[in-house]
């Protein structure tokens, strides 16, 4: 059975600006600034409004924040944005490669040769992704692919003889 690879969250809260201050169950908290999501997205656009910025919620069980206006994040998208606005691009990367391929904390440990420890840091941005393990990832993909592509050239060599 595969573990998910669950970011629930348990409690946000707002600070000055447009800054959401959200805390995950496991104990990661972060900041994501929304002011650029409120000036280019029509749905956050009343987020501007202070009073209405301050009335995020936790809905869903925590898979999701949510405002009065309609407005909601999931709790997976809030956490990639913290990443991308911390420069973490390559964590953000990481984690769509391993929700790409739908492996589990342990099977994407094994596919790369790491630790399930050091996986779930690299998932959170606990840890800066290395660019050895961003190669390592596009090689396994290489791997992944190649029994599809032998099929593909045998039986395009084989239409092409004949």
């Amino acid at each position: 059975m595969k573990e998910k690879n669950a970011n629930r969250l348990q409690s946000v809260s707002t600070e000055a600006g447009m800054v959401l201050l959200a805390t995950y169950t496991g104990g990661n908290t972060i900041r994501v600034d929304l002011a650029d999501v409120a000036g280019r997205l029509e749905v956050f656009a009343p987020l501007e409004s202070r009073r209405e910025f301050r009335r995020a919620a936790v809905v869903d069980f925590g898979w999701a924040v949510e405002w009065p206006c309609g407005a909601s994040l999931d709790s997976d998208r809030l956490l990639e944005m913290a990443l991308e606005q911390q420069g973490q691009e390559a964590n953000v990367n990481f984690r769509r490669w391993q929700d790409r391929h739908q492996l589990s904390l342990t099977d994407a440990a094994m596919a790369i040769g790491l630790t399930r420890r050091t996986v779930s840091q690299y998932r959170t941005g606990a840890r800066p992704v290395p660019r050895t393990v961003t190669l390592a990832c596009k090689g396994w993909e290489m791997e992944q692919d190649r029994p599809k592509r032998s099929r593909t050239k045998a039986k395009n060599d084989a239409t092409h003889s004949a």
